[in-house]
């Protein structure tokens, strides 16, 4: 009996975001490495970035205060 061949599949990667935040306040979004000290806005307030993370799903920041501070 001969083997059974087997597909070889290779992973891919996605790319994250390329939002890069400005003091100016750029939109906060997800999948972006973000810094102390960087600005997003965020449902029309502005927030700054308290420790470096990257943002996920359920991290937005008004549900976060470890993360970031309303300015």
């Amino acid at each position: 009996m001969a083997p059974t061949p087997t597909a070889t599949v290779t992973p891919t990667q996605t790319p994250l975001p390329t939002a890069t935040p400005t003091s100016g306040g750029s939109s906060w979004v997800t999948g972006v490495a973000y810094k102390v000290g960087d600005v997003v806005a965020y449902s029309g307030k502005t927030y700054s970035c308290l420790q470096p993370h990257t943002s996920l799903q359920g991290w937005e920041p008004a549900s976060t205060p470890a993360l970031w501070k309303l300015i």
